[in-house]
């Protein structure tokens, strides 16, 4: 049985995506995965040091870089008045252009490509605050 030009060309887009997926860790600029690979602490956020007082704060946090170009981002939020803390995860890849650090990081169903650049031995990460608020800040530097 034949299959379609649509499927095929599905398939085509399909393998497309997988080539530039096992692609993504490569880097530019002669920079390999494996000379930026580590784990970096984070802080502070916004220039204020970790950890922040308050509910629905950081306590602690990392992004950690593979030399096979993967990346995690673990922080650990304080969630109630009484101390509860609960840690959010995101895993996925990354490339460095430059100083530029392009991240794809998964958590459940949403991919999070947030602006980040890798200066020295330090990661400044920055995404929209939920609220509409002013942008937030993340300084990582590596342990």
């Amino acid at each position: 049985m034949g299959y379609s030009m649509r499927t095929m060309s599905h398939f085509h887009l399909i393998a497309g995506a997988l080539a530039v997926a096992a692609g993504a860790g490569a880097c530019a600029d002669g920079v390999g995965p494996g000379r930026v690979a580590g784990t970096y602490a984070l802080r502070t956020v916004n220039d204020s040091p970790v950890p922040l007082p308050g509910v629905y704060e950081p306590v602690s946090g990392t992004i950690t870089l593979m030399a096979a170009g993967r990346a995690e981002r673990r922080v650990r939020y304080r969630m109630t008045a009484e101390g509860t803390v609960r840690e959010f995860a995101a895993t996925g890849s990354f490339r460095l252009r430059g100083s530029v650090l392009e991240l794809a990081l998964r958590e459940g169903d949403h991919v999070w490509t947030p602006q980040a650049e890798l200066v020295g031995a330090r990661i400044t990460l920055r995404y929209p605050h939920p609220a509409d608020g002013p942008d937030i800040v993340e300084l990582y530097e590596r342990r």
